[in-house]
């Protein structure tokens, strides 16, 4: 019992690990360690070991299919499944215990492919070398062995499984060996392919490594999407305070600008004296000020509105669908927030800081480009007035900006 209980807490352990790495962690399956490429092989291999362990004791207890199954060699193939599975599930044992044994490690890197190599030769050679299942399985291995290891080590291996499969070819096609020896003469010396249990065990053998296939290939594949939305996210993105960077918001508004009509209104923040704060506190204190007020401005504005860093300590937001006044209020509760929100420093004390706003709006054959610059000049206008207030653009015409 303390065995079986090992083994099933290693089972859960690999398995944990992984569906980390499977459905979590941003390292491709196919960037693996030779090592852990290995074991994943192992898990492979014993489950198909356990597959055809179901489907011969179903076959050879069964009344109505026991006149198609091989009494002769039942026994020998059951005990080689048995036997392949029991080595498969050591391989994982060792490979638990001996993880960082460097010789081990490149001992499990090339013997598990070559291992799995050969029980899948033999296991076609058992239902017959020339059969559906074993083709589509060989086929499909192959295929998964070119995206999963290098070329150095399948071409390797394939050399060795071309030789041991044209061996076996040759002696069953010249009946130096038995083919299919697996199933009865009942059913070789028939019209097998017309036979519905020979049809159900093409399908149950080859299941396994089909099933095994769709799943590595949706794995690689939801994880390229997911690093590709990454990248594509990291390229949108400000790496300090994890809003839209200047790119964005000019993609942004380039869409905005496209659709005739509608109405979008740009804010332009920037923080008061920032110059000061990384003079007098050093830059990481200054970074810290720049992720609280990122964090403000995404909590204050709806979902449908782009908050991104303009540069420096400047910021901006665009709101869409929203008139002047709208926007006004929304900008007037942002600089609240900021003014009111206190940075506590390690030294204990409290450091506090404001924003200067710029307001405009976009109106009916106006390039973004201009609608920036109403915001900025609105901006440059709320400084003018002594800093820390909210400021739009049609103030321009009662005090231009200088």
């Amino acid at each position: 019992m303390k065995f079986f209980r090992k083994i099933s807490r290693l089972i859960f352990h690999y398995w944990g690990r992984f569906k980390f790495h499977l459905f979590e962690s941003d390292n491709l399956i196919i960037n693996w360690s030779n090592f852990d490429k290995g074991i994943l092989l192992c898990f492979f291999g014993a489950f198909c070991q356990v597959s055809a362990i179901k489907w011969y004791l179903l076959s050879y207890y069964s009344e109505d299919n026991r006149v198609w199954i091989n009494h002769d060699f039942f026994f020998v193939r059951f005990t080689t499944v048995v036997v392949t599975l029991i080595i498969f599930i050591g391989m994982i044992v060792l490979s638990h215990r001996y993880k960082h044994n460097a010789k081990f490690r490149q001992f499990i890197a090339y013997f598990s492919p070559i291992f799995f190599g050969t029980v899948m030769i033999y296991a076609g050679y058992t239902v017959g070398m020339y059969s559906p299942a074993t083709i589509a399985g060989f086929v499909n291995i192959v295929l998964i062995g070119l995206v999963f290891y290098s070329r150095k080590i399948i071409y390797g291996i394939a050399m060795f499984a071309s030789i041991f499969t044209v061996i076996i070819s040759y002696l069953t096609f010249n009946g130096f060996i038995r083919y299919a020896p697996v199933f009865s003469d009942n059913l070789t010396h028939s019209e097998f392919y017309l036979n519905p249990f020979w049809i159900k065990s093409m399908a149950e053998v080859y299941l396994p490594i089909l099933l095994t296939s769709i799943l590595f290939f949706e794995i690689l594949l939801s994880q390229w999407r997911r690093r590709e939305m990454k990248i594509k996210k990291m390229s949108q993105t400000d790496a300090l305070t994890n809003v839209f960077n200047r790119r964005y918001i000019g993609e942004q508004l380039s869409t905005l600008e496209n659709k005739k009509k509608v109405t979008y209104a740009v804010v332009l923040l920037d923080l008061d004296y920032f110059k000061k704060i990384n003079d007098d506190y050093g830059h990481e204190t200054g970074d810290a000020v720049l992720q609280r007020v990122a964090t403000i401005l995404c909590t204050t504005t709806r979902i449908q509105d782009v908050v991104g860093r303009f540069g420096g300590e400047e910021f901006i937001l665009i709101l869409k669908d929203q008139n002047l006044q709208q926007a006004i209020e929304i900008a007037e509760r942002c600089r609240k927030i900021i003014e009111q929100e206190e940075f506590e420093l390690e030294t204990g004390e409290i450091l506090k800081t404001s924003a200067s706003f710029g307001v405009a709006l976009s109106e009916v054959n106006t390039k973004k480009e201009q609608t920036i610059r109403m915001a900025d000049r609105a901006l440059y206008l709320a400084k003018q007035q002594g800093r820390n207030q909210v400021r739009h653009y049609l103030e321009l015409n009662l005090k231009p900006a200088v």
